[in-house]
């Protein structure tokens, strides 16, 4: 799977944003953001394009239907952010922190988050096309009925975390940590790699767990 990177100019503007200057609809274009303030921003239908931010902090921002296009942030704060319905492509995440983020409803083309903490993060009825997970720690994150179609996930932390109900067919999961993991009769179609024969026994023994298959050891059934 090819993901495209995103296209930003050589030369970007370098401005400074406060919150109370994001209105809605404002389209932000090609400029390069670094340790911008823009907690709890609240706006719609906000469109991000050609941007690089870095250091920037989002925590606690609504953004309902943002539309992010060929765009980078590294090392941003973007904790317990809402955005729905969002339409995300040809972007790339990487260092970040995106704890309890909540993006229900969005759609994802063409998306990297790379070494980044997600934890408790929703993604309730996402659409994920060409998106990889790369070294993300996503414990206890929430996929129910998000479309992992085309998504890899890639020694990343899946502890805790729900597929309950996605639609998987083509997804792979590379080295990830299963523990605890809910839902994973619905990876139905999907592809699960581990370099590990521990990690593999673990898959297996959540996977019959949820199916509600008991293993026992021969000797436990005598005279069964």
């Amino acid at each position: 799977m090819k993901i495209a990177a995103p296209r930003l100019r050589a030369q970007l503007e370098s401005a400074s944003l406060t919150p109370e200057e994001v209105e809605d609809e404002a389209r932000l274009l090609d400029l390069a953001l670094e340790d911008v303030d823009l907690s709890d921003v609240e706006a719609e239908h906000v469109e991000v394009s050609g941007c690089r931010l870095t250091r920037c902090k989002l925590g606690g921002s609504d953004l309902d239907k943002l539309i992010v296009v060929d765009s980078e942030l590294s090392q941003c704060d973007v904790a317990n952010a809402r955005w729905s319905d969002a339409a995300l492509t040809r972007l790339a995440i990487t260092s970040s922190r995106l704890t309890g983020v909540a993006v229900p409803g969005s759609s994802f083309q063409h998306v990297t988050i790379r070494d980044s903490v997600l934890d408790f993060a929703s993604f309730r009825f996402a659409k994920f096309v060409k998106v990889e997970f790369s070294d993300c720690r996503l414990q206890s994150a929430d996929f129910v009925s998000a479309d992992l179609s085309g998504t890899v996930f890639r020694g990343c932390d899946l502890t805790g975390a729900e597929f309950s109900q996605v639609k998987a067919a083509g997804a792979v999961f590379v080295d990830c940590t299963w523990d605890s993991t809910r839902g994973l009769t619905s990876l139905t179609g999907a592809t699960v790699a581990a370099s590990s024969p521990i990690d593999t026994l673990t898959f297996t023994s959540a996977v019959t767990t949820a199916s509600g298959i008991k293993l026992a050891h021969p000797d436990d059934l005598d005279g069964a």
